[in-house]
């Protein structure tokens, strides 16, 4: 299936193994900073099983309707599994600054993407939808490495209330954008949240493959085709410039 151009107003991009690295080796340093507060506040932190639990919290939305995690309430889950205690609000909220910090931590910008991005904003509006269930962490990541005002609009998960593919966070972006679903072009890494997503509200979608993504939906029979499949995020310039 090939893109067609003729009616584009707009590029909506993923974050995450998109635009900028957040992988296994992200996830990893997550988790590290997680395991050494927790045991600073409540003793000795079985890694593996904290890996565990939080493999597990990542994955829940996809058996919750795609409901978007409550980041206080699974910081809660967590320590409970872990310990087997109920932790303070203090606590909490010291676990909860952990992965605000951590996450703008882990948040770099490749060199190559604020160019393209400006030479994109020459030919067409650019928007951004991500799955993260903490909007501000989204938002000042996006401030720290200059992306922020890049975007006309940026629609998180945790702010809407549904993680993709559920049409409620496409839907919001096409809305702020008074735009139909044809007229824009998706670009994400995960099969399912991204592409199926994308192309089962109407628009049309390029799967990126450069990153190692942290966690993987293998197609199933009846899954639309994206219009393009890239190695590389520099690969849009041939795809999408004149």
């Amino acid at each position: 299936m090939a893109l067609i151009l003729d009616d584009i107003k707009a590029v909506v991009f993923d974050l995450g193994n998109t635009l900028i690295e957040f992988g296994p080796r992200q996830i990893k340093h997550f988790n590290e900073a997680l395991e050494r507060t927790l045991a600073g506040m409540f003793g000795a932190c079985d890694r593996a099983r904290l890996a565990e639990i939080r493999d597990h919290q990542m994955a829940a939305p996809y058996r919750n309707g795609l409901k978007e995690n409550d980041r206080k309430n699974i910081t809660i889950e967590l320590i409970r599994n872990l310990y087997d205690i109920q932790p303070s609000e203090e606590q909490v909220d010291t676990l909860l600054t952990v992965r605000y910090n951590t996450f703008l931590e882990v948040v770099e910008l490749p060199n190559n993407v604020l160019p393209l991005l400006n030479d994109l904003s020459k030919c067409y509006r650019l928007a951004l939808v991500s799955n993260y269930p903490c909007g501000k962490s989204i938002r000042d990541a996006l401030g720290k490495i200059g992306l922020e005002g890049r975007f006309e609009t940026i629609v998180v998960s945790g702010e809407v209330g549904y993680v993709k593919p559920h049409p409620l966070p496409f839907e919001t972006m096409l809305k702020r954008l008074d735009l139909a679903p044809k007229q824009c072009i998706y670009v994400g890494d995960t099969w399912l949240d991204d592409i199926q997503g994308a192309k089962r509200i109407g628009m049309q979608a390029i799967h990126t493959t450069q990153y190692v993504p942290y966690k993987t939906f293998p197609p199933s029979e009846g899954d639309r085709q994206p219009g393009a499949v890239i190695g590389h995020i520099e690969d849009l310039r041939r795809l999408l410039l004149p």
